[in-house]
């Protein structure tokens, strides 16, 4: 009996092993979310291309379903799609510029097609929820308003607000369900159809997986309500 129990315990851990959760260690990891990995030439002038291998390392680009190779350097574009670089210190004005650190990918939409930015990697063991900053600028036409998506694994990400900056809304998207696996990224700034001389705009940066969930509805305004009283007796005690 002794001999049996022995070997149960022995073997126990070992199962446990097997079937817990383990992470993907093969699969390569997504990069660049930031797009602070761009590399850039000192040379480089305001309009010219850079390799979208160089200037948004990690990342595929395409513009109505072709893939590019280059992506533009601190410059949008008037009436065609195109994927930008922007950087700190654009010598012009590139509205709205950087949106955190040194670089931001800008994606435009308008003749040409849909603009996407794609990656595929692993999403990390444990992952509750997709972040990013970014600024759409899709248009005031009521009758053509603009849009963007971002799917995962094929399916669209339902987003919600979390909050915004002086040029960026916070968004953020469940996505716990993708933890641990290997599956594509997508963000798409989508075109007018048929086009007629609108074109839409989409800054991104600052793209995260969290371990942290999505808050409720609720638990958002909870947390507007507390900023907001926050600020009033901030601004009460400063009176004083």
């Amino acid at each position: 009996m002794k001999t049996i129990f022995t070997k149960v315990f022995l073997i126990f851990p070992t199962i446990i092993l097997i079937l817990a959760p383990k992470e993907n260690l093969s699969a390569q990891s997504f990069a660049n979310l930031d797009f602070e990995a761009a590399n850039i030439p000192s040379s480089t002038q305001p309009s010219s291309t850079v390799p979208i291998s160089e200037s948004l390392r990690g990342w595929s680009g395409y513009i109505g379903g072709v893939q590019q190779t280059v992506a533009y350097y601190d410059i949008s574009a008037l009436d065609t799609s195109r994927i930008s670089i922007i950087d700190h210190d654009a010598r012009f004005n590139q509205y709205p510029g950087v949106l955190q650190g040194n670089y931001t990918a800008l994606l435009s939409a308008g003749l040409g097609g849909d603009t996407t930015l794609s990656q595929t990697g692993l999403v990390p063991f444990g992952t509750q929820s997709l972040l990013f900053r970014a600024f759409p600028d899709l248009g005031s036409d009521i009758q053509f308003p603009g849009s963007f998506a971002v799917t995962l694994g094929g399916q669209t990400l339902a987003l919600t607000v979390l909050g915004s900056g002086t040029n960026y809304t916070w968004y953020g998207a469940d996505i716990n369900s993708w933890a641990n696996q290997t599956t594509d990224l997508n963000f798409t700034l989508i075109a007018q159809k048929p086009y007629n001389s609108r074109i839409y705009f989409l800054s991104l940066d600052s793209i995260q997986f969290s371990t942290q969930p999505i808050p409720e509805p609720s638990g958002l305004a909870l947390l507007g309500v507390g900023a907001l009283l926050l600020d009033f007796f901030c601004r009460r005690n400063s009176s004083r």
